[in-house]
């Protein structure tokens, strides 16, 4: 259905610079940025899984030392493994009145704001694809927090620190990478006396609660207790009511939740035959093609359409390498 002419072209003229667009920062969006990107020559292929205990040492009653003229101690060897992939096509398009193109008086075209809405829509859903693989319990180890981050007396960074150890250990000796957030867990920090202790005394006000940490600040913290560099919180909401209801936002990433993981390891290796190799991840973003967008006329030119597409998969690899603790939050 066209957009009403009053709609599109109002009585009072519009003033550009004063139109201001209520669109979310695409920087808010991390799926981008948490795993390692591979592009794959063909949609579907092997990913070639190297057994990690081929490189642990002889183990347990192998003696290396060899006597004069007798043979060499010979090393076991584990079969490697392999699991196949598929990237998968996602496709958005958007379409709008010939005559509305012509009609509106809003700054800019009506082609690039479409192309906005639907680039908007297909980010957001690879965002929700990505948290539904990093925090889903069925396919990484998990494990309760011993306190939500917000209850009286919890100790976040040392059940953190602790939970790193515990990846150390599942991971043969591998230390986490990655940490990522559902923005109420982190939030939560910015108020627990264990962080803001750790930030300040309470000479300054800090330790004794009279201060709240700004993210950097906690960012700060947790990479200098935990050692990892890689933090993301993920803050973005989604529309989640079907079209023409009440509108109804919700969190793409659960801010109960936090993932630690191996997520930056990869050191991918394309061959010409479509198989993928790559050193020790927990989950790697295949990709066969970028987003790409264009725009085409109906055949008795009523309407513009404008599409975007990318085809891709987030594909888990190892679900040793990653751990996701729930009931971080109240």
């Amino acid at each position: 259905m066209a957009s009403s002419y009053s709609n599109l072209h109002p009585v009072d003229q519009i003033l550009t610079g004063l139109v201001a667009e209520v669109i979310p920062s695409d920087a808010q969006l991390i799926a981008d940025k948490a795993l390692e990107t591979i592009s794959i020559p063909e949609r579907s292929g092997t990913l070639l899984v190297e057994e990690t205990r081929n490189f642990m040492g002889a183990g347990a009653g192998l003696d290396l030392e060899r006597a004069a003229g007798a043979s060499r101690a010979m090393i076991g060897s584990f079969d490697r493994t392999s699991q196949t992939f598929k990237a998968k096509i996602f496709s958005a398009s958007d379409s709008i009145a010939m005559e509305d193109i012509f009609d509106s008086q809003y700054p800019g075209s009506e082609e690039a704001r479409i192309a906005r809405k639907v680039s908007r829509v297909l980010k957001l859903d690879r965002e929700k694809r990505l948290a539904d693989l990093l925090f889903n319990t069925a396919n990484f180890n998990n494990s309760a927090a011993a306190s939500t981050f917000d209850a009286a007396g919890a100790e976040p960074l040392s059940e953190l620190f602790d939970l790193k150890d515990t990846i150390f250990s599942a991971a043969h000796g591998i230390n986490p990478d990655t940490l990522i957030f559902g923005r109420k867990a982190f939030r939560a920090l910015a108020k627990n006396p264990e962080v803001r202790g750790y930030v300040g005394d309470s000479t300054k006000g800090i330790a004794s609660g009279n201060k709240i940490l700004n993210d950097e600040a906690v960012l700060a913290c947790l990479r200098d207790v935990l050692g990892i560099t890689n933090i993301y919180v993920g803050q973005a909401l989604r529309e989640t009511a079907v079209a023409g209801a009440t509108s109804s936002e919700a969190a793409i990433w659960d801010g109960k939740k936090v993932f630690m993981g191996i997520l930056r390891g990869s050191d991918a290796v394309v061959q010409k035959s479509g198989n993928v190799k790559g050193m020790p991840v927990a989950a790697l973003n295949l990709q066969f093609s970028n987003m790409v967008a264009g725009q085409y006329d109906a055949l008795d030119k009523t309407r513009r359409y404008v599409w975007g597409e990318e085809v891709n998969t987030f594909h888990k690899v190892d679900s040793t390498l990653g751990h996701v603790l729930t009931g971080c939050h109240s």
